[in-house]
């Protein structure tokens, strides 16, 4: 990233305190912005300087030119990738790199009920026998739609909890289960029947309807279920525009179920939306504001929000910043 600064403080699952940071040199405009598409490691940005500490002790110091680990000096590595990803394999920045793992993007940008997309992975009836208990599904390296599989193979239990919470939302499901179209189904295309699609049995309608049918809000809202019961303990889930494609019926139980999760997750969600807004506590709230080039993000503490749920929000919206944007 093109003269990109960054300072990232982090726990642990271990409650070990991490702080990373360091910088990219500037190399002036570049076509794309801060994002490099060029695939010569020589035309990339370099690395002026990173340093990891843990708990407060120094761990890793890089230069320009050379990399320091407990204070002895590495071999010559890349310039261009970070010490995270170059040492990820030493046991202090191991348990770094896997916690980096434990973060989940949803950006609800992509088009997923293109079959374009769609990919056909050989190896998934054989990784069933990998992933046999509901442990070892959540600590999977796998996608969550992959996870909900496994899940409805070999831990029913757990998959049965994640389809009736889905069909709280929608009532007019009656069963869901994530299966290959059979061959003899017209739409079958040849690699639809060779790879597990998520199905639904609605009430009234004869023929079950697969993920490639379904609105983009009831695929997003059985998504978003499934990682609350599959991602791996102390998974950071962000969701950008929460709103986005769900109706309000989803928006009410999606609010609700993540604000009362039981399991160590952390969820960093951005929303414009008052039911969202009101139903997240507001010493939850990050105010994020924008005039020109600058952009602060301020605590909820800052603010003297009202007790209130109602309150809060309506001295959130009357606020100076969120009409007129930050002072640079």
């Amino acid at each position: 990233m093109n003269g990109a600064k960054w300072n990232v403080e982090f726990t642990t699952t271990n409650n070990n305190r991490y702080c990373w940071r360091g910088e990219f040199e500037d190399k002036g405009f570049l076509p794309g912005n801060i994002y490099i598409v060029d695939s010569e490691e020589k035309e990339k940005p370099k690395i002026e300087q990173e340093v990891v500490t843990i708990n407060g002790s120094l761990v890793v110091e890089r230069t320009r030119d050379e990399i320091y680990l407990n204070g002895k000096k590495t071999v010559r590595l890349s310039q261009n990738e970070s010490i995270i990803s170059l040492l990820k394999e030493e046991e202090q920045i191991k348990e770094a790199y896997k916690e980096f793992d434990k973060v989940v993007f949803d950006d609800n940008t992509a088009d997923r009920l293109s079959l374009e997309k769609f990919t056909v992975d050989s190896e998934i009836d054989k990784k069933l026998e990998r992933y046999e208990t509901i442990e070892e599904i959540r600590d999977a390296d796998e996608d969550i739609k992959s996870k909900l599989y496994f899940a409805y193979r070999n831990q029913k239990p757990a998959f049965h909890k994640i389809a009736e919470s889905f069909i709280d939302v929608f009532p007019y499901v009656e069963e869901v289960k994530i299966e290959p179209l059979t061959s003899t189904e017209k739409r079958a295309v040849r690699f639809l029947t060779q790879m597990p699609l998520i199905q639904l049995k609605e009430k009234g309608v004869k023929n079950w309807i697969d993920e490639t049918q379904l609105s983009s809000g009831m695929y997003r809202t059985l998504v978003h279920i499934a990682q609350l019961h599959l991602c791996s303990d102390s998974t950071l889930i962000l969701i950008d525009e929460f709103e986005n494609s769900l109706g309000i019926n989803c928006i009410d139980e999606l609010t609700n179920s993540i604000a009362s999760a039981k399991r160590n997750l952390q969820f960093i969600i951005t929303s414009h939306h008052p039911y969202i807004i009101n139903n997240i506590g507001h010493v939850h709230w990050q105010v994020i504001a924008r005039k020109a080039e600058t952009v602060i993000s301020r605590n909820a503490e800052d603010f003297n929000f009202d007790k209130s749920k109602h309150k809060a929000f309506t001295q959130l919206i009357n606020l100076e910043i969120y009409s007129e944007g930050v002072e640079s």
